[in-house]
């Protein structure tokens, strides 16, 4: 027993004199500071229905665990490698449903990495500033990019799906039929012009109710 204990007491000094406590504490903590300053940026442009407080706390804990793993590997060539091939063969299937999604997903990384290499004035400054551009990019956008809606329509009679398909963006959530009739949940973008074209399928024969409620603060028709 002695023996063992001499051989984990010598490998666990010898791991924890490759990598120095400071630079533990400093990159993690380093990491999630900046990981907030993305969720907010991600927060303040985001353009979508159904805001995900799970792809908020992916950002953070990517952002961390990238740190770590840069930390270890930086510390040891041979266990980089072995990293390496086996990060290569890691498949992630789950689906990013918005294309900004996956660039606050790299950014995240690319900040854990610069954090855990020791880039402490480098990451800062590059993540203050990539926020500014991509607030500064989403601002002069905003007013010529149609808005994210959902779209509920109650009718009975009446194929109202065929002209749904023709708004912008349109995506089909949910459909439920019943006796009283049906129910149809759509995700869609719509401009000024397009939700007048809504308005305007109120008052055709058999559609009971049409509901649009904006991604942030909601109204309806």
């Amino acid at each position: 027993m002695s023996g063992f204990g001499d051989i984990f007491k010598d490998k666990f000094l010898e791991e924890f004199s490759a990598i120095a406590l400071s630079d533990i504490l400093v990159g993690i903590t380093l990491s999630f500071l900046l990981s907030l300053y993305i969720v907010y940026i991600y927060k303040v442009t985001y353009a979508g229905v159904h805001f995900s407080r799970g792809f908020v706390g992916t950002i953070i804990m990517l952002s961390m665990v990238t740190t770590v793993v840069i930390l270890v590997i930086s510390s040891n060539v041979v266990l980089s490698l072995g990293m390496v091939g086996a990060l290569s063969i890691v498949r992630f299937r789950t689906a990013v449903k918005e294309a900004s999604d996956t660039a606050f997903l790299f950014w995240a990384i690319a900040t854990g990495i610069l954090c855990g290499a020791g880039y402490v004035t480098v990451s800062i400054l590059a993540t203050i500033l990539l926020g500014l551009l991509f607030v500064l990019v989403h601002a002069l956008g905003k007013h010529s990019r149609a808005s994210a809606y959902l779209l509920v329509v109650r009718y009975d009679g009446v194929d109202a799906e065929k002209k749904l398909r023709d708004l912008p963006g349109y995506r089909l959530k949910n459909k439920t039929l019943s006796a009283a009739g049906t129910e149809l949940v759509a995700e869609v973008r719509l401009s000024e012009k397009d939700r007048q074209a809504v308005e305007a399928m109120k008052d055709a024969e058999g559609i009971q109710e049409i509901s649009l409620m904006a991604s942030v603060g909601g109204s309806a028709l």
